[in-house]
C-alpha cells in the first residue's frame, strides 16, 4: 500500500479531492484546520486555507501540514491547488519540496471532466485561456496570465518547465522530455493534459520517480491517482451512526463568481430558496434570526453576499455571512447545510469549532456531500461547492437532495 498525504489550499477543494479518493476502507476525513486526528485508518485531507494568504504565510501553513512526516518517509504527497491558478502556488510548492527534501515536483492542474485542460503549459477553461475568463475578475486573486509555469514562478524560488502532450501520450519519449526540462533548470514540471486518460498516463509514469513524490493538482489528478493505485487502497466505506434530523436547508453563498450568482437567481426564481442578502455586519444577526424562522418552517434559505461592492469590503461581507449563519444555527438545527466558496466554508465552520468532516459522496463535479463528525452539530449533512462549479439549476438540485433527509 502506498503511504499518502493529501493537503489542500482551501476547504471546498479539500472536500473535492477527498471525494475523489472514495471508497476508502476506513473512510475519508477532511480536517478543516490544523490539529486533531481522524479515525484510525481513515485517509485524512488537511486543509491549509492558504489560497488568499501572503506567500510567506501560505508557505508556513503548507510546511506545518507536512511537518509531522518523519525523516525517511517515502510516500506520495498530493498537494491540491486551484485550477484557476489563484493563490501563491510557487511559495506553497517550494514549502512542500523543502519539507520533503525533494528536488522535483510535478504539476497537473487539469480537470478534463469540467473542461479545464492544460495545453502547451497554459491553463484553459472550456477552451479559453484562464486569464480571459471570470477568474480574471476574482476580487482577491485576479488572474492575468494563463501560463502555469509563470503562475508558479511568480511566488516561488524554483524554475518551472513543461512536458507537452506528445510525451504524455507516448509520441515522444517521456523520460527524455523530463531530462531536457531538468537540464534546462526546471525543478517543477508542468504536465499537459486534455483528457482523464492523459492524467492517468502521466501518473503511471510519475509513480516510478524517486520517493517522496510530490504531485500538485486538483480533482482530475486525484481521480487519476485513485484509479491508478487501484483497489489496494480502497474498500467498502463503513456505515455511520444515526443523528437527529432537522428542518429546512441553510445555504451560505459567499462566492463572487458569476456561476454562483446565476445558481442563486435560478433557485430563487423557481421558488426553491428564499434569498436573504447580507452586506452589513451590524445587521447580520438580525438576518440570521430571520433565516432561522424560515428554517423552522421547513424552508430553504440562502444567506447571499451582495453582487456589488459594499463599504465593508469582502472581509466585512465574509464576517457578516459568518455571523448570520451562526445566529441561524444557534436558534435551530437545519436538515442540511450548504457552504459555497472555500473562504465562506472555512469561516462558518471556524465558528462551529472546525469539526472534522466525514466525506460521504460526490454529488457532481466539485460538489461534495460530507457530514460533521463532532460538536453540537455532529451528524449534520454538509454540502460544499466551489464558487465556479455547476450548472444554473444546481443549487435547486442540492436543496432537493438534502431536503429528502430533512423533517
Amino acid at each position: 500500500m502506498h503511504a499518502l498525504r493529501i493537503i489542500a489550499d482551501d476547504l471546498t477543494g479539500a472536500c473535492d479531492v477527498g471525494a475523489e479518493m472514495l471508497p476508502w476502507s476506513a473512510g475519508v476525513v477532511v480536517q478543516p484546520a490544523a490539529g486533531g486526528a481522524g479515525p484510525a485508518g481513515a485517509l485524512g485531507v488537511r486543509n491549509t486555507q492558504s489560497r488568499t494568504l501572503p506567500p510567506p504565510e501560505a508557505a508556513g501553513r503548507v510546511g506545518g501540514a507536512l511537518a509531522d512526516l518523519r525523516a525517511g518517509w517515502s510516500g506520495i504527497v498530493l498537494k491540491k491547488i486551484d485550477t484557476g491558478l489563484r493563490g501563491p502556488l510557487g511559495a506553497e510548492i517550494d514549502a512542500a519540496m523543502d519539507v520533503l527534501g525533494v528536488g522535483e515536483a510535478f504539476v497537473l492542474p487539469a480537470i478534463p471532466e469540467v473542461g479545464r485542460t492544460t495545453e502547451q503549459g497554459r491553463q484553459m477553461i472550456g477552451g479559453v485561456p484562464v486569464h480571459r475568463t471570470a477568474f480574471a475578475r476574482d476580487p482577491q486573486n485576479p488572474i492575468r496570465d494563463a501560463s502555469v509555469a509563470a503562475a508558479v514562478q511568480a511566488t516561488g524560488r524554483r524554475r518551472a518547465g513543461v512536458i507537452g502532450l506528445g510525451a504524455i501520450r507516448g509520441r515522444d519519449d517521456f523520460d527524455h522530455a523530463l531530462e531536457e526540462a531538468r537540464a534546462a533548470g526546471a525543478d517543477i514540471i508542468v504536465c499537459d493534459a486534455e483528457t482523464d486518460a492523459d492524467l492517468e498516463r502521466a501518473v503511471r509514469r510519475l509513480l516510478s520517480r524517486p520517493r517522496p513524490l510530490l504531485l500538485v493538482g486538483s480533482t482530475g489528478l486525484a481521480g487519476a491517482l485513485r484509479r491508478v493505485l487501484g483497489p489496494e487502497n480502497g474498500g467498502r466505506a463503513r456505515g455511520g451512526a444515526s443523528f437527529p434530523a432537522g428542518r429546512g436547508v441553510l445555504i451560505v453563498a459567499g462566492s463572487a463568481h458569476p456561476t454562483t450568482r446565476a445558481q442563486v437567481e435560478c433557485a430563487a426564481a423557481r421558488g426553491s430558496i428564499e434569498p436573504l442578502f447580507v452586506d452589513d455586519p451590524g445587521a447580520a444577526e438580525t438576518t440570521g434570526l430571520a433565516a432561522a424562522g424560515l428554517l423552522q418552517a421547513g424552508r430553504a434559505v440562502a444567506l447571499v453576499a451582495p453582487a456589488e461592492a459594499v463599504p465593508a469590503g469582502s472581509t466585512g461581507v465574509l464576517a457578516a455571512l459568518r455571523a448570520g449563519a451562526l445566529a441561524a444555527l444557534a436558534r435551530t438545527r437545519p436538515g442540511g447545510l450548504v457552504l459555497i466558496g472555500g473562504e465562506t466554508a472555512y469561516h462558518v465552520l471556524d465558528g462551529l469549532g472546525h469539526p472534522m468532516l466525514a466525506v460521504e459522496s460526490r454529488l457532481c463535479p466539485l460538489v461534495v456531500r460530507t457530514r460533521l463528525m463532532t460538536g453540537p452539530y455532529a451528524g449534520l449533512p454538509l454540502v460544499t461547492k466551489g464558487g465556479s462549479a455547476g450548472a444554473p439549476d444546481l443549487l435547486g438540485a442540492i436543496v432537493r437532495q438534502l431536503g429528502r433527509g430533512a423533517r
